[in-house]
């Protein structure tokens, strides 16, 4: 029960970060695989930034 608390809560800032810093309030694109795709390009560049901040 305690690690999936942990995990929800990882999770929300995640969400917070993109949709604040990254612009994803609102999807630009139409149709749902182009969403899918801006959506993980966004995770990616998140990802890339942790990736530099951490070396």
């Amino acid at each position: 029960m305690m690690g999936r608390q942990s995990n929800q809560v990882w999770s929300e800032g995640t969400f917070s970060v993109l949709k604040r810093e990254h612009k994803l309030k609102k999807i630009k694109k139409r149709g749902i695989h182009k969403a899918t795709e801006e959506c993980l390009l966004s995770v990616t560049a998140l990802n890339l930034k942790r990736l530099v901040k951490a070396v």
